[in-house]
Order: C-alpha cells, then sequence, then structure tokens
C-alpha cells in the first residue's frame, strides 16, 4: 500500500515538473516572437490602385485589411480639397472602382499567389485573403468595368455584375449570385448570351449547370427556370366590411364578390353607391394608394410615379386631346373642366350594388393585386350653398323636398334667384336637376344650389341697350345698300 502511494506521488510529482517546463518553454517562445509579431514590415502596392508605393504594415494584417486601411486614408486624402457634393460623389464613385479580383501577391521567395477577395468577403474563405509578410508586393490588375464582366440573372438569388477573371467558370457567377433561388425549382440550365468582338452577332450557348463551363469575358448568363408565380397577391378593403384588411388574391385575381365575401360582407352602413375600386389607372387613384397602402408603396415590383411624373403625364395628355380637337371657344372651357374632372377621379370600376345580382356581370369584375377597395359608410347629409344664410350638410329626412333643406340653412338670401332657379345636383349621378324640383326626391348626398342674382346698375342696361341699337343700325345700312345695288 506504501509503495502505491509512493509512486503515486511520484507520478504527480513528476507531470507537475514536466507541465512547468512547458509552460515556461512556452512563455519564452511567445515572448521571444512577441517582437517579431509587432515589428513594421514593408509591402509594396502597384498597379490599378488609388495609391501605388511602399508602405508599412504588421505580419498580423491579412492583405484585406492592409488593402481597406490604405484605401481609406488615401480616400480621404484625396477627397479632402473637393467641397462640392455632386464632385464628391463623382470622385467616390471612380476612386471605389478598384479591382477586388485578379489581384497577385509576390513574396520575397518567388511565391506568386492569386487573390480574390470578392471571393473571400463572400465566403469567408483565408486562402483568399492570406497574411503579410515582409517584401511583399501587391499587383492590382487593370480593370475596365465596361468590359471585364461577367453578368448573371434569372433564377438565382442576387442577380449581379462582376469582374471578370481568366479561368471563371460557372460555378464561380453562381456563388457571385448568391446561389440558385430556392424559391425555384428544378433548376437546371443556363443559357450563355456570348456577343462577337463587333457586338453585331451572338453566340446562345445553353448548357446544364453542372457542366461548370467555362466563362469568357462579357459572358451574360441567364440560370433557366419556369416562371413562379407564388407571390403575396392581396388588395386591401377599407370600411365599412366586417373584415377590413388584406385579402388575399390568386395570380390572376378573385372576382369582386368573392374579395367582399373573404372580407366578412357589407355591414348595414355600407354605401354601396359611393364604393369604389383604385386602381393604377388615374393619377388620383395612384396618389390615394399611396396615402392608403404605403406596404404596397413599397413593393419593388410596381413602384409608384412621384407626383411630378403624374402631373407632366396628364398635362402631356390634354395637349394632345386638344391638339386634333375641332370645338369652339367657349366648348373648350366645359372641355377643361370635364377632362379635370376625369384625371381627378374616373368612374368606379364597378357598381357594387349590383355585385350580388346573378343576373349582372358587376360581381364577376377581377380584383388585381395591389388594388384598393373602398367602402364608406351611409352619408345620411344633404348640402345647401350658394345663396343661403347657412350654407353647410343637414341631416337627411325622408319624405321631404328641397324647401325644407333651403329652410334649414335660413331660407333664400336678398340676393338669391328666383326659386324657379334653384338647382338640385343629385350626388351619384352630379345631373343638374332645374325643372319640378318641388316633384323631385331628394336623397343623402344630394345638393341644393341657390345661385345669386346679379346686381344691375343703370350703364349696364344703357350699354346694352346702345349695343342693340348699334346693330340694328348696321344692318338697317346693310338692307339700304342692297336696295341700292339692285335698282
Amino acid at each position: 500500500m506504501r509503495i502505491q502511494k509512493r509512486f503515486l506521488f511520484l507520478l504527480i510529482f513528476f507531470i507537475s515538473t514536466v507541465t512547468s517546463a512547458q509552460l515556461n518553454d512556452f512563455n519564452t517562445t511567445k515572448n521571444d516572437k512577441s517582437p517579431l509579431l509587432t515589428q513594421p514590415i514593408t509591402v509594396t502596392v502597384g498597379g490599378n490602385f488609388i495609391v501605388t508605393g511602399s508602405f508599412t504594415a504588421f505580419p498580423v494584417q491579412r492583405l484585406d485589411h492592409f488593402v481597406t486601411s490604405l484605401f481609406i486614408e488615401a480616400q480621404q486624402q484625396a477627397l479632402t480639397s473637393l467641397t462640392q457634393l455632386e464632385t464628391i460623389n463623382v470622385v467616390k464613385k471612380q476612386l471605389e472602382s478598384y479591382p477586388l479580383r485578379g489581384i497577385r501577391l509576390l513574396r520575397s521567395d518567388g511565391t506568386n499567389l492569386n487573390i480574390d477577395l470578392l471571393k473571400f468577403r463572400l465566403t469567408g474563405d483565408f486562402r483568399y485573403n492570406p497574411y503579410l509578410r515582409n517584401d511583399d508586393v501587391i499587383i492590382f490588375p487593370d480593370y475596365d468595368e465596361e468590359k471585364d464582366f461577367i453578368d448573371i440573372s434569372g433564377a438565382v438569388n442576387k442577380p449581379t455584375k462582376f469582374q471578370f477573371v481568366e479561368g471563371d467558370r460557372l460555378s464561380d457567377a453562381l456563388l457571385f449570385a448568391g446561389g440558385v433561388s430556392k424559391a425555384y425549382e428544378n433548376v437546371e440550365k443556363a443559357e450563355i448570351y456570348r456577343l462577337s468582338e463587333n457586338g453585331l452577332s451572338e453566340e446562345i450557348i445553353r448548357t446544364a449547370i453542372f457542366e461548370n463551363i467555362e466563362l469568357k469575358r462579357g459572358d451574360r448568363i441567364r440560370i433557366v427556370a419556369g416562371e413562379n408565380k407564388r407571390h403575396d397577391y392581396k388588395t386591401l378593403v377599407l370600411g365599412e366590411v366586417k373584415n377590413p384588411g388584406y385579402v388575399y388574391l390568386t395570380a390572376e385575381g378573385l372576382p369582386v364578390s368573392e374579395v367582399i365575401r373573404r372580407a366578412g360582407g357589407f355591414t348595414p352602413n355600407a354605401d354601396l353607391y359611393r364604393a369604389e375600386v383604385l386602381r393604377n389607372y388615374t393619377a388620383d387613384n395612384i396618389l390615394r394608394k399611396d396615402k392608403l397602402a404605403p406596404e404596397f408603396v413599397e413593393n419593388r415590383n410596381d413602384l409608384l410615379q412621384p407626383e411630378t411624373q403624374l402631373r407632366l403625364h396628364q398635362q402631356k395628355e390634354l395637349l394632345e386631346m386638344l391638339r386634333l380637337a375641332n370645338i369652339t371657344e367657349e366648348d373648350s372651357l366645359f372641355f377643361n373642366i370635364d377632362n379635370q374632372l376625369r384625371i381627378l377621379g374616373a368612374e368606379s370600376l364597378v357598381d357594387f350594388t349590383k355585385i350580388s345580382d346573378p343576373d349582372s356581370d358587376e360581381g364577376k369584375f377581377l380584383i388585381k393585386d395591389g388594388d384598393v377597395i373602398l367602402i364608406p359608410s351611409k352619408f345620411e347629409y344633404v348640402y345647401v350653398f350658394g345663396q343661403v344664410p347657412r350654407a353647410g350638410y343637414f341631416k337627411y329626412a325622408p319624405d321631404m323636398n328641397y324647401k325644407y333643406y333651403i329652410e334649414k340653412a335660413g331660407g333664400l338670401a336678398e340676393t338669391a334667384k328666383d326659386e324657379d332657379e334653384i338647382v338640385v345636383i343629385k350626388g351619384k349621378e352630379k345631373n343638374w336637376v332645374t325643372k319640378e324640383i318641388d316633384k323631385l326626391k331628394i336623397e343623402p348626398g344630394d345638393y341644393i344650389y341657390v345661385p345669386k342674382e346679379i346686381p344691375r346698375t343703370t350703364w349696364f342696361y344703357v350699354e346694352r341697350t346702345g349695343n342693340v341699337l348699334s346693330i340694328i343700325g348696321s344692318i338697317a345700312t346693310i338692307v339700304i345698300l342692297i336696295m341700292q345695288v339692285t335698282k
């Protein structure tokens, strides 16, 4: 038993001694090498870079870190003397166009490494970004963005255009494009469009992706896949429905009757006469959608035009309409009024009062992705304006004629025309009714307009009488001349 304890003690003592010796040796080695790691080295940069020459670096630096630091410092110095923002942006863009691929790293022992910083930044593979050594020489290649490129699009995660280097293959292009998109199924083929040197003819190379063929400068690649229509198709339904919000659609859309059903149907307070579908077919609709559904505006596949562009387009439309018109000067005034109404808000695409009627086609109208459906509340008011003391909205009263609402507005003002010239403007059709309005049924949303009796001075009637007499005199003169000629 004592022998075993003594043996165990000796074993522990031996291990402790060896371990201590190893630690001392490690610390000594570390201390010996630390000055080497922090001692500056010299690295030379040449070729197509913002600055060239010999610079100080450290062995702990990798090439990408060294180059990036050098670039930032040189860029700041180059931009310091510039003051105009536009010039700064142009120069900054030019400076940032240095190549990240095809870089050569020449070492003092004769080693020649091919550096690809773009691949390193995508993959994190340090083979493309080695540590620096003393007397390293970094050579950046000449790079023409207009010619030294590969373009890839189609069924990839990130369609892109990148710098071409000799030896690039299809797999490299897929790497820079983020790989094949998982949104597509059975992606196996690629098409490579290769122009002749003069750009007048084109060779189309159809290949399987797994063949990984070698690429050439200027190749344009399309990764072939069937069209993926599994998008977020939806319409926004607002107002008097039981479940307002987004309703999801198919690629071709859904009938408006089905959309309303999915939104829970109309509430009892829904005003179907004023309900409407907003679609990108008028400026007003686009701008209203911009306000109502900002999520839709942010969709990168359907960006809305700025208001300024819309207004310019409308002016162009109006001028094109008038160019070949044969209307009189007086008619052009009314044409402009009607045209402005067309611009500000066209007729509704759907008559919502009929979408439940099986004999009507209104319910079959297809609601498309991005449409907005507005179902307003019933508007139980009549508006009275013109020559009345208190113009404004008044609560609708069934079976009451226009006189009731004029009394609510304080009666006719002294400047009002006679009652037989009062106008009722129907709220839905905007028709002006002037005859037998005492028998006309007033409905919610109607307008009652009381015109003004324009005051006339004595000189107005004198001037009118003078104009009439002048015309009569001219006619009499012409008659006399004709009689004399015919004698």
